[in-house]
């Protein structure tokens, strides 16, 4: 018997999980095949019936997709998208989002899926993962210590000031502040260090700190931003968003990225706001519309971490930006990342 390639036991666990409860909530019929050997470095086959319908998928696995994972997913799946089915323990909410916008096959192994060929279309979104699952992470990646990590990354001198000066920085509870310090020390992201006999706390490992809050920003904190979703009144406004007065809030997203590296022209803009969204709404002439290429999200961090009026600071660009599937975002953000984050 032919199979494509030896797959490890964990790999074999998490697709043997997706096969089962896919099959528990949808009552079709997913099952392991074993195929030739093909040229495309599939990790496993699996055939999909319902009824008289029965179709096939190459099949990529992974523990928990992440942003790094995109682009050779794309590179992969490129000649025919549809013929593939990336099977996983765990895919963020955004990432599962831009991968169903990109008509990619998902499947995770709480029963969440897209899967769309042959006249089969199936859609859920609805299952919880379940407790070991779940990335096991402290307090620090949720909502309150995403929002101090980004006031820490953006002035790393904000670890000297006294808790009190934090908290009203990043806008959290001062009890946050030292739990939320030990568990950086804890991970290994921030060290002590003596100048003139005094003592001081510092970034340790800052690259790898910052990959981790890009992560989880986008699958905790970002979510709970969102306002709604809008479309222009005027559609000419849309070409010249720029001419916009934006006194009142701040472009974040691909707005940002044109505006801080000239590189890109904005299909999406993103709009981080203390004010109301009804106001925001009449300044811009904006009318709700669910499937609309304008976002109001709220703004999160104190005026003390802006970067300048009217774009936000690039740290929150280039998070937005290096989690799209699309290849001039990316691009922009690895520009965002050259010239501001250093």
């Amino acid at each position: 018997m032919n199979i494509i390639k030896y797959l490890t036991m964990r790999e074999k666990e998490i697709l043997q999980q997706a096969i089962g409860q896919f099959n528990s909530i949808i009552g079709a019929v997913l099952q392991q095949v074993p195929v030739k050997k093909p040229g495309n470095h599939a990790d496993a086959a699996v055939e999909l019936k319902q009824g008289k319908i029965k179709t096939r998928f190459w099949v990529e696995i992974k523990n928990e997709i992440r942003q790094q994972h995109i682009p050779g997913i794309l590179n992969q799946v490129k000649q025919n998208p549809g013929d593939w089915l990336l099977v996983c323990q765990y895919i963020p909410q955004p990432l599962k989002d831009e991968l169903k916008k990109r008509t990619i096959n998902y499947l995770e192994t709480a029963g969440n899926c897209f899967i769309k060929k042959d006249g089969l279309f199936f859609y859920v979104n609805d299952q919880a993962v379940t407790r070991h699952r779940q990335p096991k992470e402290g307090k620090l990646w949720k909502q309150a210590g995403l929002k101090f990590l980004f006031g820490v990354l953006i002035k790393p001198e904000l670890l000297n000031r006294p808790h009190r000066a934090i908290a009203k920085t990043t806008n959290i509870a001062l009890g946050n502040i030292g739990p939320f310090i030990e568990e950086l020390k804890q991970e290994g992201f921030i060290k002590e260090g003596v100048k003139n006999k005094d003592k001081f706390l510092f970034i340790e490992n800052e690259e790898q700190l910052r990959n981790k809050w890009v992560e989880f920003f986008n699958a905790v904190l970002k979510p709970k931003l969102k306002q709604g979703t809008f479309r222009f009144l005027n559609k000419k406004d849309m070409h010249e968003w720029e001419l916009l007065r934006d006194v009142d809030f701040f472009w974040g997203g691909e707005a940002a990225g044109a505006k801080l590296t000239k590189f890109l022209i904005p299909e999406r803009l993103t709009i981080y706001t203390h004010e109301p969204k009804n106001k925001i709404m009449k300044q811009l002439k904006l009318v709700p519309d669910a499937t609309g290429n304008i976002e109001i999200m709220e703004k999160f961090w104190n005026d003390e971490l802006n970067y300048q009026q009217g774009i936000a600071p690039p740290l929150l660009a280039y998070a937005e930006l290096i989690h799209s599937l699309d290849s001039r975002n990316r691009e922009t953000a690895e520009r965002i990342k050259q010239k501001y984050l250093g």
